[in-house]
């Protein structure tokens, strides 16, 4: 019997056996080791703010029979036309929270180094979506770049702006992201509890604003904020997924990216496609592989992140607590090996 994490209604997550069948055509059949929660996707639809997302095509409805994000596995089982894999690959996947699952290869399916921690590799996911950011923004080695949030996808996008040779300022209320940040080699940080993100980011460039402005929790607020600090000719870059609905005068705003010539671009993962080509850039795939390369080599800094390895029966301490204890959750991984 397997088991899945089921959110029946908003703010209960509950894991529930079900059966699983065996693989066809392409599909290869995954035995879990590990996976990660994403606390703003999945956050918002265990709290019910994803009902409030304007960008939704079809309205969302509980019970949530299969939410998930990141997920690494072992090749248990294949089917016949499934010829890139084979048993005993190790892989990460957009799999559900599910101690098995049947994955379509053909998506994407990414194998990981057996020595590289599953505890790690699975925060290729994560930062998976931060270099969005960076592949959509025209940043230089020397630029200065403002993120604003520092939770997990923030934090990636921080540290992969500072790979690339950018002056980084990470920007958060919680301290102690502040310091998972600090002990993440993010070399400038600010708090913004008690100060304008637009006043940090001014005092921090000489009152120049940042050249690329990154927002990473999707607070429209925010973004308002982002293009105030945005240097002349600069990028405000939405990193996050905007839902909740905020009601406030936009003149401003708009009037300061007409003025100074700011570029306001979207940066969502799947904008991207997920194959390697020659006749693209930038693939997902391709991403996921050097990302799990920097982990590896120790480029990219994981441990400081995972505050939570948890058992999947702990599927409502988890949700809960990256939903209402910012200040102590921040990367939680489901070890599936807890299950029994």
């Amino acid at each position: 019997m397997a088991h899945q994490i089921q959110f029946p209604e908003p703010h209960r997550a509950v894991l529930v056996p079900f059966e699983v069948g065996v693989p066809a055509g392409r599909q290869l059949l995954l035995q879990a080791e590990c996976s990660v929660i994403s606390a703003g996707t999945e956050g918002a639809h265990f709290t019910g703010l994803e009902i409030e997302h304007p960008g939704r095509r079809t309205p969302l409805t509980y019970p949530i029979n299969s939410t998930g994000y990141g997920h690494l596995a072992r090749v248990v089982s294949v089917g016949p036309e499934a010829t890139r894999f084979h048993v005993g690959d190790r892989v990460l996947t957009l799999a559900p929270h599910a101690s098995h699952w049947l994955w379509d290869s053909e998506r994407l399916t990414l194998k990981i180094a057996d020595d590289l921690p599953g505890e790690r590799a699975v925060f290729t996911r994560m930062a998976g979506v931060g270099i969005t950011a960076l592949r959509k923004s025209s940043a230089q080695p020397g630029d200065t770049v403002a993120v604003i949030g520092l939770g997990l996808v923030g934090n990636f996008a921080a540290q992969l702006f500072q790979l690339a040779g950018c002056e980084v300022l990470g920007l958060d209320r919680v301290e102690a992201r502040l310091e998972q940040a600090r002990a993440c080699g993010v070399r400038h940080v600010a708090s913004t509890a008690d100060q304008d993100v637009a006043d940090v980011v001014n005092a921090w460039t000489g009152g120049k604003g940042a050249r690329i402005v990154v927002e990473a929790i999707g607070e429209p607020t925010l973004i308002e904020r982002a293009v105030q600090c945005t240097r002349r000719h600069g990028e405000v870059i939405l990193l996050g997924s905007p839902r909740r609905r905020v009601t406030g005068e936009i003149t401003p705003m708009l009037s300061r990216i007409h003025l100074t010539g700011i570029s306001m671009i979207g940066a969502l993962e799947w904008l991207y496609s997920i194959p390697e080509s020659d006749f693209i850039r930038f693939s997902i795939l391709e991403n996921y592989r050097q990302i799990a390369g920097w982990i590896a080599e120790g480029r990219l800094q994981v441990d400081p992140l995972r505050t939570h390895v948890l058992s999947p029966a702990q599927c409502q301490e988890a949700y809960a607590g990256l939903a209402e204890h910012r200040d102590t959750y921040t990367g939680v991984v489901f070890d599936w090996s807890r299950l029994d």
